[in-house]
């Protein structure tokens, strides 16, 4: 099943892989711990889930999910694996580290944008200066700042003649 078409999505929090591996990982031992309290007490149904991450949270808010229920808890884990086996995968270079909120900001344009579950990697590469280079499997943009100064090495010179000229 595609990940889109299941009815679930991604918060904004869950920006690249490793969250959404800590996120599934988390699931799993709520479901783990759920079933030993299950065991403990005799087949009666759990009444309290453990503590939940702020991530986790954020997701079962989003989803309108009960993980007291083991259909619920399957299909949270049955979505997280297909997202983590077929999303598109984004990899976004910057000069510096960017700021949670920029890449919260960056995450919903991208998943508004281009796709719903894309999970996004972030580099650093200090060379470029400004801007960003953009890579996915099979494409390549290097918006940086270095790039455009090289694109347009020419006009600079001749620009810096010019001026010299008229000095």
């Amino acid at each position: 099943m595609a990940p889109e078409k299941s009815g679930l999505a991604l918060p904004i929090v869950v920006v690249g892989t490793v969250d959404l591996n800590r996120l599934l990982r988390e699931i799993k031992k709520v479901q783990a711990s759920l079933q030993a309290q299950l065991l403990r007490s005799e087949g009666h149904v759990p009444q309290a889930l453990p503590k939940l991450s702020q991530i986790l949270d954020e997701f079962v808010q989003l989803n309108k999910l009960d993980l007291l229920q083991v259909a619920d808890q399957k299909r949270a884990i049955r979505f997280l694996e297909d997202v983590r086996d077929h999303a598109p995968k984004i990899h976004v270079s910057f000069s510096a580290d960017p700021s949670p909120q920029f890449m919260s900001k960056l995450t919903f344009w991208f998943r508004n944008n281009i796709h719903p579950t894309i999970l996004i990697t972030v580099g650093l590469q200090p060379g470029i200066g400004a801007g960003c280079v953009v890579r996915t499997a099979n494409k390549y943009f290097d918006l940086s700042l270095s790039k455009s100064f090289q694109d347009s090495r020419e006009l600079l010179v001749q620009q810096l003649q010019v001026s010299e000229v008229v000095a």
